[in-house]
């Protein structure tokens, strides 16, 4: 990664700019940033990045020099604005072939999967799926759009949005009818690399025939708003899975002790709308795995669970004093471990035509074991 941006910053040519300027010297902060605002598609994302690169950047571990991390984040950006120069550069006189090979890429390796075509009115749109890799990210998945590259409908084919920032893009869906109130909208389901999956999704509106330009949308900021209007205890710590043609997600929810790989708490169900460059969350609904199993459960069986933990816990732990001995008999006296067994086999014939209350008691028997 950092061959390839000293190799920019250091010879200036234009083999590795494509279509940016030459520059005299290494650019500052300001100008590399300036320049990636002019090229990129996604400046919403750029303006994203930036913040959170600012925010890292004020708090750097202590023995980081700043003025590396700067140089740093110059050489990421003027990398990004060499890509996104070249690719805006690109014109087809021919429609390009969407078969397996990318036409147009910021990934090395690149093979495309899939390729289609979107239409809407009287105008279209081409895309392509892409797969490859980039030295800064690893395994990467790109999705380009070509469309009409000037004023002239008939005019000449190039590439007019595009992104590499996911582990993994699917096919593109056009979001258009009433319920958009006249305007089309095009979504990008996307997913990041990790164990956390998170959302790589993109979205842009697109203002065909009045404008040949894809405008991003703002698909992340909902993040900040569903942790404020989720009930006390309940988080989302993955990412969600979008339902794009009925503008809803749906996602497990997570509670304090759950593995990341799996949230116990329940699942909710995400509504949204689409106000000017954002996506909102319009609406949530909770369903709150431990409200509703309190819900269907009788108190005498969540009490005889309950008891069962703590007698389990206190009855595999050996005291380590005479003190210690004493507080776990009183806890063992005051849960009435002695008449676990004897209450189990009550609720057992009491219950005995819901399975789901068996399974529950005879969970919290082999609890302990």
């Amino acid at each position: 990664m950092r061959t390839l941006a000293v190799l920019a910053l250091a010879t200036l040519t234009l083999t590795l700019a494509g279509a940016g300027p030459v520059v005299s010297q290494t650019p500052t902060l300001e100008q590399a940033l300036r320049r990636a605002r002019e090229a990129t598609p996604l400046p919403l994302s750029l303006a994203r990045d930036q913040a959170d690169w600012r925010a890292s950047h004020d708090e750097l571990p202590e023995g980081m020099d700043p003025a590396d991390d700067i140089q740093s984040r110059i050489e990421d950006l003027t990398i990004q604005a060499a890509r996104d120069e070249r690719l805006g550069a690109m014109v087809f006189t021919t429609p390009p072939l969407l078969g397996r090979e990318c036409v147009a890429t910021g990934l090395k390796g690149c093979s495309s999967p899939m390729g289609g075509y979107l239409a809407l009115r009287d105008g279209g749109l081409q895309w392509q799926l892409q797969e490859g890799f980039t030295d800064e990210d690893g395994i990467s998945g790109g999705i380009v759009f070509f469309g009409d590259a000037g004023a002239a409908r008939m005019g000449p084919t190039a590439p007019i949005a595009w992104s590499f920032d996911a582990a993994r893009f699917d096919a593109p869906v056009l979001l258009t009818g009433p319920e958009f109130d006249g305007a089309a909208y095009i979504a990008v389901p996307g997913i990041h690399a990790g164990s956390g999956g998170g959302n790589a999704d993109v979205l842009f509106r697109w203002d065909f025939p009045d404008s040949r330009r894809l405008t991003q949308i703002d698909t992340w900021s909902w993040w900040d708003d569903l942790a404020e209007r989720l009930p006390e205890g309940l988080e989302v710590w993955q990412g969600v899975r979008f339902d794009w043609p009925n503008m809803m997600a749906v996602t497990p929810l997570w509670q304090d002790g759950d593995g990341n790989c799996c949230g116990t708490a329940g699942t909710a169900i995400l509504s949204f709308e689409i106000e000017g460059d954002r996506l909102l969350l319009s609406n949530i609904t909770v369903r709150d795995a431990v409200l509703e199993g309190a819900a269907r459960t009788p108190t005498a069986v969540f009490d005889y669970a309950s008891r069962r933990l703590g007698c389990d816990h206190f009855g595999g732990e050996e005291g380590y004093d005479a003190e210690r001995r004493a507080q776990i008999a009183a806890a063992v006296a005051e849960l009435s471990c002695d008449a676990l067994d004897a209450e189990a086999a009550v609720l057992k014939r009491r219950h005995a035509d819901s399975p789901r209350l068996l399974a529950l008691i005879t969970r919290a028997e082999a609890g302990g074991e």
